[in-house]
């Protein structure tokens, strides 16, 4: 069971908490970048991952530039089930990138989820940073029609070849939405 002083905000199928090394070890989240079958479709599963630099990245999980929550299914709170971050704040600009990965096996059936996720962090950017622009990256074709759909992200341009990925380069569709033409979805 999570520790509920670690969580920092409460969705209807979600929780997002801070993140601690329990988490590391207990949901797995070190193995989710040495699982080849979950990292088809991002850029992981190049190097091994291993339990010293999951440590390290947690470690920079939370700065002025970065926060990253773990995101725990209500349905099963034992362990995190993915994590969401925005990175590379820029402060004078107004803008961040956001991303997340998900254990596949535990919520390949509920995109409410991965959505619920990215609707909470995205307003907390927009609402407690004051961010004008939250922008992502991706060669899933899903991921940005989701996007585009879901939130009102927009197609801002596409790196061409930009991601190699099992023998073939692929294009990154680069996407972004703007604190004024966001929309949420009711959950």
């Amino acid at each position: 069971m999570i520790d509920e002083k670690l969580i920092f905000y409460q969705g209807k199928h979600v929780f997002l908490k801070v993140l601690s090394p329990q988490d590391i070890v207990e949901s797995g989240w070190v193995g989710w970048f040495n699982d080849e079958s979950m990292s088809t479709h991002n850029q992981h599963h190049y190097f091994p991952n291993s339990y010293e630099q999951q440590a390290s990245i947690l470690k920079s999980c939370i700065s002025s530039n970065k926060i990253q929550l773990g995101i725990v299914n209500r349905k099963n709170p034992d362990n995190i089930c993915g994590v969401v971050s925005l990175s590379e704040i820029d402060w004078i600009h107004r803008h961040a990138e956001i991303a997340g990965i998900q254990a596949a096996n535990q919520t390949k059936s509920n995109s409410a989820i991965f959505l619920e996720a990215w609707s909470i962090m995205l307003q907390h950017g927009f609402d407690q940073f004051g961010l004008n622009k939250i922008h992502g990256g991706t060669f899933h074709p899903h991921v940005t029609a989701a996007l585009m759909h879901t939130f009102n992200f927009e197609v801002e341009g596409v790196r061409r070849r930009h991601v190699f990925k099992k023998g073939i380069y692929h294009d990154v569709t680069l996407v972004g939405v703007f604190k004024d033409t966001v929309k949420y979805p009711k959950f």
